[in-house]
């Protein structure tokens, strides 16, 4: 199989080379993403949420900053680093920048991972085709030979035809072991990023349950009419004592006026 398609390589084989350009393209992007997810955004996410949370316990919001700075400049410690500067700003707009960052930073995680799937499909269906078209040459080919060299060149033609299709094969199912591989990465690193964003929320911006005041119990009585009925009777039981104090006045005075006139 080497050797027909070291052959083919040799000969310029439109369909082999069209195979390997796709090939070549789709290894740099595996290497890429690996990098990226590996080693850029993978980071050591229970270690720093360890050290984060102590730090922002004892309300060193800039050790904090410094901490998320030094660990990495993607990730959740970038997340981290804009939501401890929203808190030193306005603490209102924490949770709107954690939601924010986190939104912008999701989509970069399986950036340029559906590119593999399809490269795969391009490639193995290149192979077939290169396939079909060599077959079809060779058979057209022994239409014009003596029944000598039709044999041997038609087993020659068939070797050939099979070159793309192996080629196709084998890079398919190395293209698809990488997807795959990139693609549990992606999700086990989205997991890790999202109890990471849930724990910034709870360590920066409590649940609005924190500003819920318990109202009392209401009566099950009606609530303002008989206070009302009850203010007026109050009112209209006082004034006439009002009154019958001003005319107990007003008759003692005049008594007193009557007696020192006789005296």
């Amino acid at each position: 199989m080497w050797g027909e398609l070291a052959l083919s390589l040799q000969q310029g084989n439109a369909y082999v080379l069209s195979i390997l350009a796709l090939g070549f393209f789709a290894t740099v992007i595996f290497f890429e993403r690996f990098i990226m997810l590996q080693l850029v955004y993978h980071i050591d996410f229970s270690k720093f949420l360890t050290n984060l949370k102590k730090m922002v316990n004892a309300e060193d919001l800039t050790r904090a900053i410094t901490l998320c700075k030094n660990t990495s400049a993607t990730s959740l410690p970038h997340i981290a680093s804009r939501a401890l500067e929203a808190a030193e700003a306005d603490p209102t707009k924490v949770r709107g920048t954690i939601e924010e960052e986190a939104i912008e930073f999701l989509p970069q995680i399986e950036k340029r991972l559906a590119i593999l799937p399809a490269i795969t499909l391009m490639i193995m269906l290149i192979g077939i085709l290169g396939t079909i078209d060599s077959l079809w040459i060779a058979f057209q080919s022994i239409d014009v030979l003596d029944s000598a060299k039709k044999q041997a060149t038609l087993a020659r033609g068939i070797a050939g035809s099979l070159s793309p299709t192996a080629l196709g094969l084998t890079f398919g199912m190395i293209l698809l072991a990488g997807y795959h591989v990139l693609k549990g990465m992606a999700i086990s690193l989205t997991d890790r990023l999202h109890h990471g964003v849930t724990v910034l929320l709870n360590l920066l911006a409590p649940q609005e349950s924190a500003y819920y005041m318990p109202m009392p119990a209401q009566s099950h009585e009606p609530a303002d009419v008989p206070r009302v009925d009850a203010d007026f009777s109050s009112e209209a039981s006082a004034a006439p004592e009002v009154h019958a104090d001003e005319s107990f006045d007003d008759v003692s005075v005049e008594d007193i006026k009557d007696e020192e006139e006789i005296i």
